[in-house]
């Protein structure tokens, strides 16, 4: 499409803030009206401090024992009543004293940027009523509550409400942990859980305005966005969909232990940012020693996918073990993929230069490109294909886009599907998978050198990576955000970058009929030769047309800024740890050589030629705007 044309056609593309309705942005579950009483549940992922506070985000010891909790929400309001009662379950009994027990909290009045007690300021505070078997708990706003609080429980307005628990230490199983991990704990709080008074379903917050609702903008995930994981941001790709049915909340939590298994010793293998690790128990550990073969790249998926995100390329020289190198030529020595690491690896992959050039835009500006140059024990290597780790959040949104969409995409672009075993590839840098199981195996196998896992635990597995769920946009109302997006459009880079695709079925109820925007038609395209792999593949100058969704957070995993921001500090609030997340480095492209949005952009060709020749011709404001826009997905 001709540059000229598709200015006309941006300029008449309809408004692009128009409000969605419900139906819009996905099918809920969770939620349901019943006699008139619109009621909501969820599941609780149990924190150790509050929402705006540091360790909110992490995954605590025996995360996957014992720690689940559910909430129903039954809101009279729509039948006239002053009444909205909130039910509490636990897995674990919680230790009811006079002086502590499963609590509740309301109505925030809040500052998130204020001092501790501030940040965690709510209207009402009260002890639940226990209902039976100390997992059991009950908490009525009446109309007591509605008459001291009548601008804050009125249908319409935003409801925000938080439970805090007391694990009982006389539980049989308590001892056991404590013996196990001396960092195991008893106290925590919930999420910070919205809803809108008069409607079922949990809303996500607002960075901007805690207390007014977020508008549908920020739903990029349909109803499985999370809330904005705000003091630390590097844990955004890491928290369940928001809309997680208590039925997959273990499978979740389980598949999350395999997900951080040393496959070489068993043992659970923390982030960085765990300043109190999790341990296995020691048969859970002897189950899963030894699950590696004698060559792979890394030892456990978090090693490459680092908060859930991307790994970085090392210094020159240094042995690359998370950027995979795909080997094109059949007659390799080193089969289809060069195993760098175990008993028996196959060879040291470092770079050993870049090589470099400078592209001059319009306005005289220049921007300098590099390409990392792999060396295999110190040698140049031909037909070769670098692969950095992607972020792994949406992949079970992308699994339920149904076929027939991605079909009817490739009739209107230059765009085609890749078919694997008859079925549409969606995963992966050249979309050689075509689902999450299916790419989970491949890398178990290929990465880990796993050569076998059970079935229930592929299945734990694909219920942790397909249930994530992906973080919001911060702020699509901002004026450059605004003119970013109509830059986007005038270079036409929502010809492959879709921004909106509908999911179908799925096997995950969470992830059915969402309206979701990764900014993917999941198809191949020729990116020409300055992205082309060397060697004679077919596919050498074809890539699936990479997501863009939570852009900004793969940046934010990159770099967890422990040794700045230490655990426990109550004085870090989100302002100081979004500043600092926003410069960590970030590498982009498929061997990592885009160190810029600028750089990624640049480095296109083939089938962008057309959208990079505009790309050059904007002026800098424009092509601030569009990065403004881009950094907020």
């Amino acid at each position: 499409m001709k540059f000229g044309l598709f200015i006309l056609i941006s300029l008449a593309l309809a408004p692009l803030h128009a409000e969605k309705t419900d139906q819009e942005i996905g099918q809920r579950i969770n939620v349901s009206i019943v006699d008139g009483i619109a009621i909501t549940e969820g599941v609780i992922r149990v924190r150790r401090r509050h929402e705006n506070d540091m360790d909110f985000a992490k995954y605590n010891p025996f995360y996957w024992e014992g720690r689940r909790a559910w909430f129903k929400v039954e809101d009279y309001t729509p039948r006239g009543e002053d009444r909205i009662i909130f039910t509490l379950r636990t897995e674990w009994p919680q230790d009811y004293t006079p002086n502590r027990g499963a609590d509740f909290s309301a109505i925030y009045r809040g500052d998130p940027l204020g001092h501790e007690t501030e940040r965690s300021k709510f209207a009402i505070n009260a002890r639940m009523t226990h209902l039976g078997g100390y997992t059991h708990f009950k908490q009525e706003l009446n109309a007591l509550s509605f008459h001291q609080n009548p601008d804050d429980l009125k249908i319409g307005k935003q409801l925000t409400f938080e439970f805090r628990f007391f694990n009982t230490e006389t539980h049989p199983g308590w001892a056991k942990q404590k013996q196990r991990n001396a960092h195991n704990l008893f106290a925590y709080y919930s999420e910070f859980f919205r809803i809108k008074i008069g409607t079922p379903g949990l809303l996500i917050d607002n960075l901007a305005s805690p207390n007014q609702p977020a508008t549908p903008q920020h739903y990029t995930g349909g109803w499985t966005t999370t809330p904005t994981t705000r003091v630390e941001p590097w844990s955004a790709l890491q928290q369940h969909a928001h809309n997680l049915h208590p039925k997959n909340a273990q499978a979740f939590l389980t598949g999350r232990t395999w997900f951080h298994t040393d496959m070489v010793t068993g043992k659970h293998l923390s982030d960085p940012s765990d300043d109190k690790p999790s341990v296995f128990f020691a048969e859970m550990e002897a189950a899963r020693r030894g699950l590696a073969g004698k060559s792979y790249n890394q030892h456990s998926c978090n090693s490459c996918h680092i908060h859930n995100g991307g790994a970085l390329l090392p210094a020159l020289g240094k042995p690359i073990h998370t950027t995979l190198l795909r080997l094109t030529d059949p007659n390799s020595p080193h089969g289809t993929q060069l195993q760098t690491d175990g008993d028996a690896p196959e060879g040291t992959l470092t770079i050993a230069r870049y090589q470099t050039h400078t592209v001059t835009l319009d306005d005289g500006s220049t921007v300098q490109l590099s390409k990392p140059i792999f060396h295999i024990d110190g040698q140049p290597t031909p037909a070769i294909s670098p692969r950095t780790p992607p972020a792994i959040i949406g992949a079970g949104l992308l699994q339920a886009v149904p076929e027939k969409t991605i079909h009817a995409l490739a009739k209107k672009s230059s765009g085609q599907p890749r078919l694997v075993d008859g079925q549409i590839g969606r995963f992966g840098w050249k979309a050689g998978q075509p689902t999450v199981d299916s790419q989970n195996q491949s890398a178990l196998r290929q990465d880990l050198g796993v050569k076998k896992l059970n079935s229930p635990a592929l299945a734990q597995l694909e219920a942790y990576v397909s249930l994530l769920g992906v973080p919001p946009r911060t702020n699509p109302e901002h004026p450059d955000v605004i003119l970013g997006e109509k830059i986007f459009h005038t270079l036409n880079c929502q010809q492959c970058h879709t921004p909106t695709l509908r999911t179908g079925d799925s096997k995950f109820p969470e992830l059915a009929q969402q309206t979701i925007h990764p900014f993917t038609d999941l198809l191949l395209h020729d990116m020409g030769d300055s992205l082309a792999d060397s060697g004679p593949s077919p596919l050498a100058r074809k890539w699936r047309t990479a997501p863009l969704w939570a852009l900004k957070n793969k940046r934010h995993a990159a770099h967890d800024h422990i040794g700045t921001f230490r655990p426990g500090d109550t004085k870090v609030t989100y302002q100081n740890t979004l500043k600092a997340a926003n410069q960590n480095p970030i590498q982009l492209l498929h061997d990592g050589r885009a160190r810029t949005l600028a750089e990624a952009i640049l480095w296109h060709s083939g089938e962008a030629t057309d959208s990079i020749k505009a790309y050059k011709a904007l002026p800098k404001k424009d092509r601030t705007a569009l990065e403004a826009y881009l950094w907020d997905l």
